[in-house]
């Protein structure tokens, strides 16, 4: 008897404990897109676009020469002696791994640049999404960028992300021009 008024207590009782907690407030945001999408973000992604096509533009003319190569080599192979058929070859396999380190190159390079260029904005946004969070009471926010959260589904009425980006924007637009140094004050017109 004593057992079935426990539960019969528990069952009751633990909605509104919870209520007395509070309900947890959540939100999700997708970072990553609230730092690309942002003025920044933007920029930056320009100048990330410029360097890959620089890279692409490099990678390009070398799969050319290569291409050159094994055509010469395909088309002309019996006019040619054999050392010119062995120089060629030499060339191609040297080609080839050059191709490989400028594709290595490239990716490490361009990793690291992206990174440079996105790291501030991201670092102004994780200050920005840490103090929305304060100020508007939430409990916890997911990220939708991160892989890990292993989030199915969220409803469009709890992600901040538009927010975040606005928050990004307003910040960087009143940091950039304290970070720009003072003009020059004009020189005073001499007196006659």
């Amino acid at each position: 008897m004593f057992a079935r008024l426990l539960v019969l207590l528990t069952v009751v009782l633990a909605p509104a404990i919870v209520l007395a907690q509070g309900t947890p407030k959540i939100a999700v945001v997708d970072f990553e897109r609230a730092v690309v999408e942002s003025v920044e973000g933007k920029k930056a992604s320009a100048q990330f676009n410029a360097k890959v096509e620089e890279h692409r533009s490099k990678i390009e003319a070398k799969q050319k020469e290569l291409e050159d190569i094994q055509t010469r080599l395909a088309t002309q192979q019996r006019a040619l002696s054999e050392a010119a058929i062995a120089d060629l070859n030499r060339n191609l396999q040297r080609g080839q791994t050059d191709l490989t380190r400028m594709n290595e190159d490239a990716q490490r390079e361009l990793e690291g640049y992206r990174n440079e260029l996105l790291r501030p904005i991201s670092e102004a946004g994780a200050q920005l999404l840490e103090a929305y969070a304060a100020e508007q009471s939430y409990t916890v926010i997911f990220d939708l960028s991160n892989p890990q959260t292993n989030i199915v589904y969220a409803s469009d009425t709890l992600n901040v992300t538009t927010e975040i980006t606005r928050r990004i924007d307003a910040a960087l637009a009143q940091a950039a021009p304290a970070a720009r140094p003072a003009p020059a004050a004009p020189a005073a017109a001499p007196r006659p």
